[in-house]
């Protein structure tokens, strides 16, 4: 076959599939699309979910997504990967090495442990995993606050978020923590950029008073994902994919998907151009 022509910047996401189509698998490749990045997939699990919540999930077996993984990686060298859903500790581990394998760069990881909905997406050991086999990996780390407390042991009366994310730096060795503040109180949102040794970077912007948020972890970290294949250094991509998430919720509130949260508008400059 021949090699020659254009190519595509590329993401590969590692996640689980959500059934109603607003997180996971599925919101990491339309939001790949709608910024213009090829994504390729392996899936971790498959939910049956609805913008109520999780009703139950399958762990996809490691075998499979191992066969998965190397499938497209011996044919195809994503320029970023994002992970998100790992439901066991073993696949953590298996992805891990995998990537570790293949010498992969511009790894985000989007610690899904628990859905918007409060359901649990992963069994026990996954966070110790994380900490000690993928983190250390990653160019950067986007818990939510309550995933944030979970990786590091921290109580709900803690609130000294970037200490935590120090504290997360210094026990994984992972490059970055994005501390997200969808699920704080106040007027804005404002997400934090927290590396070891030089101050905080954040981007701030007006919060949205809707229930449609589904997704909206997901969506943030593969935006980041994609926008660093496109030349963008770390901070400007989190710029880039914070203000993309922001219109994604103010567009997304206009629309009802099911009766629960409802989705953000991924494709928001397709559907304003109609």
């Amino acid at each position: 076959m021949s090699t020659s022509g254009k190519t595509y910047p590329t993401m590969l996401t590692i996640a689980g599939s959500d059934s109603v189509g607003g997180a996971g698998i599925q919101a990491d490749i339309k939001t790949a699309t709608a910024l213009g990045v090829y994504a390729m997939s392996a899936i971790t699990a498959i939910t049956a979910q609805n913008t109520h919540g999780v009703r139950s999930f399958v762990a996809t077996s490691p075998e499979m997504v191992s066969g998965q993984l190397h499938a497209v990686l011996d044919d195809v060298r994503p320029d970023a990967v994002k992970i998100g859903m790992l439901p066991d500790a073993e696949t953590v581990r298996l992805v891990a090495d995998i990537l570790r394998r293949y010498e992969l760069r511009h790894i985000v990881v989007d610690p899904v442990l628990v859905a918007t909905s409060g359901d649990a997406l992963s069994h026990e050991g996954v966070p110790q995993a994380m900490v000690q086999a993928l983190f250390p990996l990653a160019e950067i780390v986007t818990p939510n606050i309550p995933e944030l407390r979970t990786l590091t042991g921290a109580d709900n009366a803690d609130h000294d978020f970037q200490a935590m994310a120090h504290r997360l730096i210094a026990t994984s060795g992972c490059g970055a923590v994005l501390i997200k503040g969808g699920h704080l109180g106040g007027d804005e949102c404002t997400d934090s950029i927290v590396r070891a040794s030089v101050p905080a970077v954040s981007v701030t912007s007006p919060r949205i008073d809707t229930p449609n948020t589904h997704g909206t972890g997901c969506t943030l970290s593969s935006a980041i994902a994609s926008h660093l294949p496109l030349g963008f250094g770390l901070d400007e991509a989190v710029r880039r994919a914070h203000a993309y998430l922001a219109r994604a919720i103010a567009d997304g509130a206009q629309y009802v998907i099911g009766h629960g949260h409802g989705p953000v508008n991924h494709m928001w400059k397709t559907t304003n151009s109609l």
